[in-house]
Parts: C-alpha cells; structure tokens; sequence
C-alpha cells in the first residue's frame, strides 16, 4: 500500500513537471514568432512567462536577451548574457552568448570590452568567423576613439592656453601702491635737493674764478 501511494506522488509530481515544460515550451515558442515578426517587446512578455514558469530555462533566457538588445536595452541583455555565459554550456553555446555579449557592448560604444567579448567568443569557436569580423571592427573603432580623445585633449588645451592669453591682455595696467609712490616722491624731493645745491655750488665757483682774475691793487712804484 505505501509504495503503491509513493507511486501515486510521484506520478503527480513528473506530470506536474510535464506540464510546466509544456507550459514553458509554449511561452518560448510563441516568443520566438513573434521574434520573427520583429514584435520584440511581445516577445519579451512571452520569454519572460516562459521565465515564470521555469528560471532555470537558459532557452528562455537566451531568447529574451535577443529580444531586450532589440528593443537597445543594451545594460539589460548583457546582465542576462553575462549570467548564462558562467553556466556549464557547450563550446558553441559559450562562443555565441559572448558574440552576441561583444554586440551589447559595441552598441554601447564601451569597444575594450566588446573586444575582450569577441576574443572569448573566438576562444570557444575558433570558427566564429562573426565574432572575427565585430572583433576587428571593435579595435578599429577602439583606435578611432582614442585618437578623438587625445584630439579633444588638445582642443581643450589650446582653448585654455588662449583663454589665459587674453585674460592677460586684458587686465589693466599695475599701479604702484601707496609706498610705492611716497617713495618715487621722496625721490624726486632729494633729486631736486641735489639739483639746487649743485646750482649753488656752481654759483660759488663762478664768483671765486672771478675774483681770481683782478689784479690786487698796490702801490705804484
């Protein structure tokens, strides 16, 4: 009798599970169609029914993956892709979760990462020859990024070297400070203090030359 009752629960719970992929396949499947139909947000709604009944199901989450990088919820996609690329899964399968990982990041303009997505893809399907092309074009666009920046660094550089110029050309002239000009003034009292004392000085020497050239007057002789 109780093995009899085990059989019974355990009949239940395989057609319980029957089910539920039943379910689940038919959530995928109606996704994919409308994947087909480029109905991409629908298809979401349908991967992620798919999801409900079973979270383990890596084709379900594959599928919406494709269907969020449809819709340029790049963050998104690569979250998912980034997840199923740590589970155990086929060389193939790897290969195509990080191609289509190096996509997401290509979209997003982030190339060192796309690069490094495309050479795991390579690493597990040597074959890849997609993954070759996006790879070469990632570091093509890596190279033409970089050679932006540095521009826009040089820009930015000069307009600053400029902005510095004519911030100099425009400041008026420096005026001595107080000190500065009770000095010059003292100065100028001691240059004229000089001035007349040397006037002076050559008035003295005049009157004495003179003096020097009458002959003393005496007696005759």
């Amino acid at each position: 009798m109780t093995k009899i009752v085990g059989l019974v629960i355990l009949l239940a719970v395989l057609l319980s599970d029957f089910s539920l992929a039943q379910e689940e396949n038919r959530f995928i499947l109606k996704g994919n169609e409308l994947y087909k139909k480029e109905k991409y947000a629908d298809a979401e709604v349908e991967y992620r029914k798919a999801l409900e009944k079973n979270r383990k199901s890596e084709t379900a989450a594959y599928n919406l993956s494709n269907a969020l990088y449809r819709q340029k919820r790049y963050k998104e996609a690569h979250a998912l892709l980034d997840t199923l690329g740590k589970l155990k899964k086929s060389e193939s399968e790897k290969s195509k979760i990080y191609h289509n990982m190096g996509n997401t990041f290509l979209q997003e303009k982030a190339y060192e990462q796309s690069i490094e997505a495309y050479k795991k893809a390579l690493k597990h399907d040597s074959k890849a020859e997609d993954s070759r092309y996006n790879l070469s074009y990632a570091m093509k666009k890596l190279q033409q990024q970089q050679q932006q920046q540095e521009q826009k660094k040089q820009q930015q550089q000069q307009q600053q070297d400029q902005q510095k110029k004519e911030n100099k050309q425009q400041q008026p002239p420096k005026q001595p400070d107080e000190k500065q000009q009770i000095d010059k003034n003292q100065a100028d009292q001691m240059l004229d203090a000089l001035n007349r004392n040397e006037k002076e000085l050559r008035k003295k020497n005049t009157k004495q030359k003179g003096k020097e050239g009458v002959p003393a007057s005496g007696k005759d002789w």
